[in-house]
């Protein structure tokens, strides 16, 4: 696997005290430009020390090793307990890290935090995810000290104070003292080369140790061969399984921490650190997203990166370019599926998407009948159609009501495992309240059989996106009217956007694909890949 080395500069004292001369106000600022930054002495490092050190802030750009080495010297001074000073909020180990910490930046399920290596690779980890968050602070401060004050004081305070709030002043110019004196230290100052992904246009070789884990991934869904699977890891990481991208993206496959929970089984006790685990969960997030999306990656993609239209643009040119030359690779052609299609790039999405025809369902494949017309043309304003359970396609779960004993305004709309059972909650009725004189929709209240209330979202307008979704009485003049949009068959049921008329956006389950039994609905805007599918049904399959 080829490496473009990144060349490291010692910090010297004058141009520490330059920036801090620059920087905006603030109390610590002020004391900053006054004196501080000079040089503190640290421990001479051991060669096992150095490696961790070099290797753990490589996997940042932003992380040089005499940054990570000035703050593990003010954590423990390379000791296997933290200072005095450090040991505030049960942290431990060499990194001074609380449990929270190592628990969400832990570099495996199987690691501990008194290990050395785990747990600087783990502060490394924490570290550039949060210089990351620093860069949206409004701020003049350096978003590396913001990040050290989040370690010390925790982001919110960081946030809200718009500065380095002065309680974490001291440690941020301690860490920076000892950082300025590892900077000049051979050992690091020359050994801070940070493996970086490819320069633009170098396409490298599946690295041999890989090879088994993409032909693995490639192997589950047609839409996702081994060279789609390389060329995405490709685009994302360049291989790199210790990467942290600026988003949070982990490790070789750039798995957002959101997108790993929800759609990895287990995630809890895997990593997305291993490649043997990430590649093949890869390979069957993405076939999972590709079949939301109507068998279109690019819309997968974007629903696996959180891009947006020109992002996701992009980097489905960078895909398409290296699959390309992965189909030529002897290692992987066993499960190609021919010839490498060429794709579209994807548009952005907006609130309003252009409607797009549903998928059609293969011959022998019967659809759900009894299904509320679409168009005023097709036979509408009857009804009421129903009643339905409505059956969300990646979760299995269906649209509920809140357990409220009375008929009370303001309960909330959930979703709950699906259930049949006499005295279930589930099911809704589509009322008929007219047509969009403009394109012959058919408008309908969704309003629930057992306790006679609509679905509503806040108040009587339009509401930003992900606004909770309530039942309230149904009324007219409100924004409680949803259209149906088609937009596949699977297994012999017709999946819908529910669509509401009055905001522009669709029925949702918070997060990438299960927020959860009991989760609030809300409204965002509507995109393929999300999980805004549901089926209208009369007999829910069981919830998984």
């Amino acid at each position: 696997m080829s490496r473009t080395p990144r060349l490291s500069r010692p910090v010297t004292l004058g141009a520490l005290l330059a920036l801090a001369a620059v920087l905006a106000g603030g109390g610590f600022v002020a004391r900053q430009a006054a004196g501080a930054a000079q040089p503190r002495a640290g421990a001479r490092l051991s060669a096992p020390d150095v490696r961790i050190v070099v290797n753990a802030a490589s996997s940042c750009p932003a992380l040089t090793p005499a940054r990570l080495a000035g703050q593990v010297m003010a954590a423990s001074y390379f000791g296997d307990q933290p200072v005095p000073e450090m040991r505030t909020g049960g942290r431990t180990g060499v990194a001074a890290l609380t449990a929270d910490q190592w628990q969400r930046n832990q570099p495996s399920p199987e690691a501990s935090p008194t290990d050395r290596e785990a747990a600087i690779t783990a502060l490394a980890h924490l570290m550039c995810r949060q210089i990351g968050q620093a860069r949206a602070v409004r701020s003049g401060d350096d978003p590396w000290h913001l990040a050290l004050a989040a370690y010390q004081v925790g982001m919110d305070q960081v946030a809200a104070a718009g500065r380095i709030p002065d309680a974490a002043g001291d440690y941020v110019r301690t860490v920076e003292g000892y950082a300025a004196w590892y900077a000049a230290q051979p050992a690091l100052a020359t050994g801070g080369a940070a493996p970086s992904t490819p320069a633009t246009g170098e396409i490298v070789a599946v690295p041999d140790q890989d090879v088994a884990a993409v032909v693995a991934a490639g192997s589950i869904c047609p839409e996702m061969p081994p060279a789609r699977i390389a060329a995405q890891i490709m685009a994302t990481s360049g291989f790199d399984a210790d990467r942290l991208g600026p988003a949070g993206e982990q490790g070789v496959a750039g798995f957002l921490p959101q997108v790993w929970t929800a759609t990895v089984s287990g995630a809890a006790q895997k990593s997305p650190w291993d490649p043997a685990v990430a590649i093949p969960a890869l390979g069957a997030t993405m076939c999972k997203l590709v079949k939301q999306g109507g068998g279109k990656y690019d819309a997968a993609l974007a629903a696996f990166t959180y891009g947006t239209g020109a992002t996701t643009a992009t980097l489905l040119a960078a895909v398409t370019r290296a699959q390309s030359e992965y189909t030529a690779d002897t290692r992987l052609a066993g499960k190609t599926t021919g010839p490498v299609e060429t794709l579209r790039p994807v548009t952005p999405t907006s609130a309003a998407p252009a409607r797009t025809a549903p998928a059609q369902a293969a011959p022998a494949q019967a659809v759900d009948d009894d299904q509320p017309p679409l168009k005023g043309a097709d036979g509408g304003s009857g009804g009421p159609y129903g009643p339905y359970f409505l059956q969300n396609l990646t979760t299995r779960d269906c649209i509920d009501r809140s357990r409220h004993d009375a008929m009370v305004d303001g309960g909330s709309v959930n979703q709950s495992a699906c259930s049949a059972a006499a005295g279930s909650t589930e099911q809704w009725t589509f009322e008929p309240r007219g047509t969009d004189k403009r394109t012959d929709d058919e408008l309908y209240w969704i309003r629930n059989v057992s306790d006679k209330l609509c679905v509503d979202p806040p108040g009587a307008g339009t509401y930003p996106s992900s606004s909770v979704l309530s039942e309230t009485g149904c009324a007219e003049d409100d924004n409680q009217l949803f259209r149906l949009e088609k937009r596949l068959v699977d297994d012999g049921r017709q999946y819908y956007w529910l669509h509401n008329t009055a905001t522009d956006m669709c029925i949702d389950v918070p997060g990438a694909g299960n927020g959860g039994a009991g989760v609030r609905l809300a409204l965002v805007p509507c995109m393929a890949g999300d999980d805004h599918e549901w089926a209208l049904t009369k007999n829910p399959e069981s919830s998984r």
